[in-house]
């Protein structure tokens, strides 16, 4: 998933081995993404196993603070400019899929819809 609203980095820091179902980040009610706190909070409420929130919490937090897969400490600057930078690539990204799929439409009217 490419997270729009906080361009998160595709580094080692930023990944943590998970079953399919925890790696479906929750949604608010209000339709914005849950923190991966929130998220990991409410996967094991729903699992019944609150009691192992603060250590799933503490195992992910010094993956993410601590060796050499630590995630880098950026300045804001360096966030904006991902961050545009990220901006761009989807809506690069979204134009070609237009222009594929405006292609595919055609090319199944001049072939396949003509037999």
């Amino acid at each position: 998933m490419f997270n729009r609203a906080e361009y998160g980095l595709h580094h080692p820091g930023n990944i943590v081995p998970v079953c399919e179902p925890c790696n479906k980040r929750s949604k608010k009610p209000d339709g914005s993404y849950a923190t991966w706190e929130e998220h990991l909070r409410h996967v094991c409420e729903q699992r019944d196993e609150l009691s192992n929130y603060s250590v799933r919490l503490a195992a992910i937090q010094q993956h993410h603070l601590q060796g050499e897969f630590r995630y880098p400490d950026l300045s804001r600057e360096e966030k904006e400019a991902i961050r545009v930078i990220a901006s761009s690539l989807y809506q690069n990204i979204k134009a070609e899929v237009e222009k594929s799929l405006a292609l595919y439409k055609e090319l199944d009217k001049s072939f396949v819809s003509k037999r």
